[in-house]
């Protein structure tokens, strides 16, 4: 059998691996999501997430018991989450709490870190399924 030429190798190789990371990685709904749902600790499944045409994402939490909505924004920068809650500021400034997030297990799970101006960083491991089944 005759040998195949070094570019059609390496061809075949970046189709591989292209196809072995066809799955996205979690975007900017999905970690929002799971960021205010951290954030907040209440259920991730119960938040909403829209795109707004300026590039934030929206999020509404309706509270079981009695209905009443709660409204959060979110924009990424980095690896960082930068969050309001409706009416309210962004959550940017030197003295605010620090939120990242961090993509692990390659794409399986998804890290939130909160890291507080005051205490020890504390982080939470949600795992894919979780995230995305609704």
């Amino acid at each position: 059998m005759p040998a195949l030429p070094h570019w059609f190798a390496v061809a075949i190789s970046i189709a591989a691996a292209a196809s072995a990371s066809a799955e996205p990685a979690f975007n900017a709904q999905a970690i929002c999501r799971t960021a205010i749902a951290a954030i907040t600790g209440r259920d991730l499944k119960l938040f909403q997430a829209t795109n707004a045409p300026d590039g934030v994402v929206a999020l509404t939490y309706a509270r079981p018991f009695d209905n009443f909505v709660w409204a959060y924004h979110c924009r990424l920068e980095g690896s960082r989450v930068i969050w309001a809650d409706e009416p309210g500021r962004w959550r940017q400034e030197a003295n605010d709490d620090k939120i990242f997030f961090e993509i692990v297990g390659a794409g399986a799970r998804l890290r939130i870190i909160k890291n507080p101006i005051n205490g020890p960083a504390t982080q939470e491991l949600f795992e894919r399924e979780k995230i995305l089944d609704r």
